[in-house]
């Protein structure tokens, strides 16, 4: 940095401000600042740095700002007000937006909303040495645990085998179902939704933990469970997104991570247990996979159940239908307690906010 020089000052959003603080806590581990374009080639390419290290996701700073940079100068970034981080010894590098999207999330479609973010994206990244001044936690008003909070938890619990759980909606009965199945032969579960910004129709940030805070109050064994918010937003970008989500939760202490049928995918762009499938690619990854069928009730049975544990199959399914689950509460109608627990039900149909407008 030219100490004659102040730094330039630039305005980050939200999404941008939880990449840098997961970076910076060692969320994003083995990250240590924003992807470069060696790095960012490699990632889209291969799902590994440069170095071998299984990442992959892009996680980068477009230049949003018309001012030139000089590489002697830093970068003072700020949010909503407060002095947040600095980039020093900033670099720019500019990369093929239509590439980029296209490995990114393995298609270019304008339905997919990844892709209608991706495309209002500048196609100018900075990187440099990330340095941090703030947390979110004190901006934003939000109570989370960092990953040497939640392995200092898991240290004093003398957990050896502990669960992460990724959501982005409320706990229904199918998760219920799955938390609890995974307590037979585990320690802990550590719930860990997604409160970064959304897309239109999603739950809220404020909807998606009242209802957890209620759900582990009410119907998981509190003491072998941790909720706590994972400050970062979703890409719907299917099985590179999953791989991604199992890193973080390793970087959290967990030993093992449930992936789910369409894994932070998004409408029919992926196939159902494709996020499952992608870790045959990625056995050097340091957790333990627990692919997850889908549960759903069964008529004959009267249970919440799958298809390989139903002594009937799926010949009785009923689905645990989210759709179903999003109408009741959007027309405070009621809904059998086979999708959804009454109380955390009544306590969405009773926001005002529990779905992005």
């Amino acid at each position: 940095m030219n100490s004659n020089n102040k730094p330039q000052e630039i305005e980050i959003n939200a999404d941008l401000a939880m990449d840098i603080e997961l970076i910076l806590n060692g969320g994003f581990s083995p990250l240590t600042t924003f992807l470069d374009k060696r790095s960012l080639d490699s990632v889209l390419k291969n799902m590994r740095l440069p170095s071998g290290e299984i990442w992959s996701m892009p996680i980068l700073f477009p230049k949003k700002f018309d001012n030139p940079i000089n590489s002697t100068d830093s970068l003072l970034l700020k949010f909503q007000g407060y002095d947040f981080a600095v980039l020093e010894e900033p670099v720019t590098f500019e990369y093929d937006l239509d590439k980029l999207i296209r490995l990114f999330y393995g298609t270019v479609d304008e339905e997919h909303p990844g892709v209608q973010i991706s495309r209002k994206t500048p196609s100018i990244f900075i990187t440099g040495k990330l340095r941090g001044l703030s947390k979110l936690g004190k901006i934003l008003n939000i109570n989370y645990l960092e990953p040497q909070d939640v392995k200092n938890i898991i240290k004093e619990k003398r957990w050896k085998s502990i669960v992460g759980f990724h959501t982005r909606n409320p706990p229904h009965s199918a998760h219920e179902y799955i938390h609890k199945s995974v307590l037979k032969n585990h320690d802990a579960l550590l719930l860990h939704p997604v409160i970064g910004s959304k897309k239109k129709g999603d739950f809220t940030r404020e909807a998606i933990m009242h209802s957890y805070q209620i759900y582990l109050e009410k119907f998981l064994p509190s003491d072998r469970a941790i909720l706590t918010p994972l400050l970062t937003y979703s890409r719907y970008a299917g099985p590179r997104e999953a791989v991604f989500t199992a890193i973080v939760r390793r970087n959290y202490g967990c030993t093992h991570f449930i992936i789910g049928r369409d894994h932070t995918g998004v409408k029919n762009f992926y196939g159902k247990y494709d996020s499952q499938k992608i870790f045959d690619n990625f056995k050097d990854i340091d957790i333990k996979i627990i692919p997850s069928s889908e549960p759903f009730y069964c008529e004959k049975s009267k249970t919440i159940t799958t298809k390989d544990e139903c002594p009937y199959g799926d010949k009785y399914y009923v689905e645990v239908s989210g759709s179903k689950i999003r109408k009741a509460i959007k027309e405070k109608t009621e809904i059998s307690e086979i999708f959804i627990r009454k109380e955390i039900l009544n306590a969405l149909q009773n926001m005002k906010n529990a779905f992005v407008n």
